[in-house]
């Protein structure tokens, strides 16, 4: 009898508490449809960024756009060409060159509107680098915006990839929205 009362105890108290394995996983973010507004710059060029998005000068032409929210800055520094553009790119690479040593895969893109003077390539490192973005926007004439994407954490693709997506759109409507001002 104390043998069933103890199996039936057992059995009762297994019911109520199952121990399952927890699976490891990460939150799914929340992101909301971006508001947009004009972003006037000190260095003769303007362009659409996400109101989210706060500017921090360091000077007059190098700033960062911080996402408090989402925990990461896109650093913007704009390069005053002087018939220079190749070492100035060639600069360029050499940092996406450095970057990419850290990742699986590199994906690049281009925009150009001649209209408006607008030439770009977009750098999408897929893997745990530090900068998963990084982009630079050109008149080819006098202006060289190179830009680079940074999260306050350390990386991790898997989970910071709905923000790269996010932020993503983002820099793409900085490119399609830039205006170069005449001097």
């Amino acid at each position: 009898m104390r043998i069933l009362f103890i199996i039936i105890l057992f059995s009762l108290k297994s019911c109520n508490s199952p121990n399952l394995p927890k699976q490891k996983g990460f939150f799914a973010p929340e992101f909301f449809y971006p508001n947009y507004e004009n972003f006037n710059s000190n260095c003769n060029y303007s362009f659409v960024k996400n109101v989210d998005a706060e500017i921090i000068y360091y000077d007059d032409c190098i700033y960062e756009l911080e996402y408090k929210k989402l925990n990461s800055k896109i650093y913007i520094n704009n390069i005053k060409l002087n018939q220079n553009l190749n070492s100035v790119y060639n600069q360029f690479e050499e940092k996406v060159f450095n970057n990419s040593e850290y990742a699986d895969q590199i994906r690049t893109s281009e925009y150009s509107d001649d209209y408006n003077n607008i030439y770009s390539r977009v750098y999408m490192f897929i893997g745990d680098t530090p900068s998963n973005i990084q982009f630079y926007i050109t008149d080819s004439v006098s202006n060289f915006l190179s830009a680079s994407l940074y999260f306050n954490s350390e990386p991790n693709y898997d989970s910071l990839l709905p923000y790269i997506h996010y932020i993503r759109g983002d820099i793409k409507k900085i490119i399609e929205t830039i205006d170069w001002k005449n001097e």
